[in-house]
């Protein structure tokens, strides 16, 4: 595939009034506060150690970022400022957040473990899980939270106040990204091409829908379903209910992380080989903007949403 140059936006359609991503660049060791609104990088924050993780809190304004290679936590405000950082040890990497119980849970890749900490860091407990825990989701409820277990073939799921082991439910080969939508969990499986549907509650396996080559990172918008195709350099768009697969959007090489917007009717992604935020006009299905941001971004996790009116 050719490599793009450095984005700059195609068409700026207006962005929802606040709304904000934080993107994880890998490469270059950095996260990028980009403001939505003007299309631009707003502050861009030195983050050594490979960050890759993310989740955005819009409420507080807050997010949190986890360097994939030394585990370290670093907490940051809508403007880039540093707020907190905590050593949360090697192999930390997926990332759910629940602001209103104030914890975060953090799988451990290393030790195959779930851990559930204190936004600060602290740790409240620690469970295990299925080999190589990956991506990391909390039920709407917050009753419920799994990992995407990426060398066992499962979903794990625990009791979010206690870590209480409730069900496990096989996928396919090497899931990774999982985030609840609809009651259900959603799972993108990397070598299989394909993503797994399970019930949140007893974790019936509901169906699986066909992707694109390497899946990597799934979101839901205008009532439809869409998942990053690593390899393909697509995104597949899905009907949530039927189970079934629609078209597909060119992207650029390597996209990664994928979330919508709080309008509903967009969703943005990271490129990682081109080195570009790209948003999508989910009822059109099409590419409207690409904002360049900093080498290898990846944003695992929920990193977009408003910004909190001051």
């Amino acid at each position: 595939m050719i490599r793009a140059a450095l984005a700059v936006c195609l068409t700026m359609s207006p962005a929802v009034a606040g709304d904000i991503a934080f993107v994880t660049s890998q490469n270059a060791g950095s996260v990028s506060i980009v403001d939505l609104d003007a299309g631009r990088v707003r502050a861009t924050v030195p983050i050594p150690g490979a960050p890759a993780p993310v989740a955005y809190d819009p409420a507080s304004g807050r997010a949190y970022v986890i360097a994939a290679e030394t585990g370290e936590l670093t907490v940051l405000d809508t403007q880039g400022t540093v707020l907190h950082r905590a050593a949360l040890g090697e192999g930390s990497f997926g990332l759910a957040l629940d602001a209103r119980a104030g914890r975060l849970f953090v799988a451990d890749w290393y030790s195959a473990r779930l851990r559930c900490l204190t936004l600060a860091g602290a740790e409240l407990w620690s469970v295990p899980t299925g080999r190589a825990p990956a991506g990391v989701a909390l039920s709407g409820d917050g009753q419920v939270v799994v990992t995407a277990d990426r060398d066992d073939d499962r979903l794990s799921a625990f009791d979010a106040a206690d870590g209480r082991a409730l069900w496990t439910a096989p996928t396919g080969s090497h899931p990774y990204a999982v985030v609840f939508h609809g009651g259900r969990f959603w799972t993108t499986d990397v070598q299989s091409n394909s993503l797994t549907v399970v019930a949140a509650d007893g974790g019936a396996v509901l169906g699986r829908v066909a992707t694109g080559d390497h899946p990597y990172g799934v979101a839901f918008a205008a009532d439809k379903g869409f998942v990053t195709d690593q390899y393909a350099a697509t995104v597949t768009v899905f009907d949530p209910v039927a189970l079934t697969p629609g078209g597909t959007i060119d992207v650029g090489d390597y996209p990664e992380g994928i979330a919508a917007l709080s309008d509903g009717r967009r969703v943005a992604l990271a490129n990682w080989d081109v080195d570009r935020l790209t948003i999508i006009d989910a009822v059109a299905e099409t590419v409207t903007a690409e904002i360049a941001v900093p080498s290898g971004p990846r944003s695992f996790g929920l990193f977009v949403g408003p910004e909190p009116t001051r």
